[in-house]
């Protein structure tokens, strides 16, 4: 017995099968888009902190370029982008040598550990609680908590 398709078969079989798909193909596009929403997000986030530990060079150009993720209040308490800047020179001369180490506590608060690995035993030095919202177009940073390590 010999199976034959006719080209109107195929056609209708495909678009059954494109049919189905549709839903799971709909999903994948909305899952990738969510993953680079939060990957910018996390981009965000790392570069606002490792500024403002002098893990990288302490420019005034870069300061102001972060201050746009930080709501109004906490800017007040910084003071500004002489404060920021002061904050990330303090921790440059302070703490050189350090990494970073991130750990997402649950949506909208970050656990970042300032941490120097010493003759084999790792030294967690200071540890800053980053309270953030979503907003439209990208994150404002609400809050600041600091811990001196151990």
């Amino acid at each position: 017995m010999k199976l034959s398709y006719n080209k109107e078969d195929l056609v209708i079989g495909f678009f059954i099968v494109l049919a189905i798909s549709y839903p799971f193909i709909t999903a994948l596009f909305i899952f990738l888009e969510d993953v680079k929403g939060k990957r910018h997000e996390m981009e965000d986030l790392r570069a606002f902190y490792s500024f403002l530990f002098g893990l990288e060079e302490c420019k005034r150009e870069r300061a102001e370029e972060l201050i746009d993720l930080v709501s109004e209040n906490l800017l007040k308490d910084i003071g500004g982008v002489d404060g920021l800047l002061r904050t990330c020179e303090s921790y440059r001369r302070t703490y050189q040598g350090a990494r970073a180490e991130e750990k997402v506590i649950k949506e909208g608060e970050l656990l970042v550990s300032l941490v120097r690995k010493e003759k084999g035993m790792t030294q967690r030095l200071v540890s800053v609680r980053v309270y953030y919202e979503k907003g439209d177009e990208s994150i404002k940073i609400k809050r600041l908590e600091y811990e001196k390590g151990s």
